[in-house]
């Protein structure tokens, strides 16, 4: 009685021993596992190693898919591309930082060498463009092709640079430099202003209003007021109260009488070459 017990019981625990292996191998090669727990999924730290080199792998005939944690820094490493699906935002310290189409606004600085179609685009403190395009904020200056420009507007090159800037109640435009100034249209110098200061216009000369040499206010019921001589044809026009007693002189020279009065003449002209030259009186005045 006792043996056939035993022989029962050995044979339920044979049973028992090969359904427990069984279900262990199937564990083992499952394809298709599904968790369910209330508890998340834990690595536990190698006491030598600590956790690096835990975490996610797929293995396949070719390289194996990781995404595991990693030192030195300490961060988590992916060998693939994660996807977030359109709508949602990668977030730090629960701040987007990306989506799909934009940068959230706490990201201030990158390095970034490359930019598509920008719009609005709004910088605050120095720019640089190309290393050849300057802006300098605490001058309120551009300069192209200098980063120290002497105007708010600066175009340099080796030998010249050319300003617009502004002085209080007055708009500068010009060379800064020691250098000509040309004024052209049709790729044709038409004013030229040489470093000295010397104006010569290269073409015609339109004025549609009275001009005044020499002074600063003025009728303006002539159009044209100087403050001295003028040269007509070669020959020099002066006014005085006398017949020139200094100075050189060239025939045909006149010099009106700025005090005229009856019986007297209109002026002096030169009649010889000379210092002071010789001179007769013409233009009888009536009594």
């Amino acid at each position: 009685m006792e043996k056939n017990v035993q022989n029962t019981l050995d044979t339920a625990l044979e049973s028992l021993g090969s359904a427990i292996n069984e279900i262990v191998e199937t564990a083992l090669t499952v394809e298709d596992v599904i968790l369910k727990s209330s508890k998340p999924l834990q690595f536990i730290a190698d006491k030598d190693k600590g956790p690096y080199g835990q975490g996610l792998q797929w293995r396949n005939d070719g390289a194996t898919k990781q995404f595991i944690y990693r030192a030195n820094p300490d961060r988590i490493w992916t060998t693939e591309s994660i996807d977030i699906a359109d709508g949602n935002s990668y977030y730090i310290s629960n701040t987007p930082v990306i989506s799909l189409n934009e940068l959230g606004s706490s990201v201030r600085s990158s390095n970034l060498t490359k930019v598509g179609t920008l719009q609005g685009l709004r910088t605050q403190g120095d720019l640089v463009i190309d290393d050849y395009i300057y802006y300098n904020s605490s001058l309120d200056a551009l300069g192209i092709g200098t980063e120290s420009p002497n105007g708010k507007l600066s175009i340099a090159t080796l030998d010249g640079e050319f300003i617009v800037d502004t002085d209080p109640g007055e708009v500068k435009v010009g060379t800064w430099t020691t250098t000509d100034l040309n004024i052209v249209t049709d790729d044709t110098v038409r004013i030229k202003v040489s470093r000295s200061g010397a104006v010569t216009i290269k073409d015609k000369l339109v004025v549609e209003t009275q001009v005044g040499i020499g002074v600063k206010n003025f009728n303006t019921d002539a159009d044209l007021t100087v403050a001295g001589a003028i040269r007509f044809h070669g020959k020099k026009f002066d006014s005085a109260d006398a017949a020139p007693k200094s100075g050189t002189y060239e025939k045909g020279d006149i010099v009106w009488d700025d005090n005229p009065k009856p019986t007297g003449y209109i002026g002096w002209v030169c009649v010889q070459s000379g210092t002071p030259g010789e001179w007769k009186s013409f233009g009888k005045i009536a009594s």
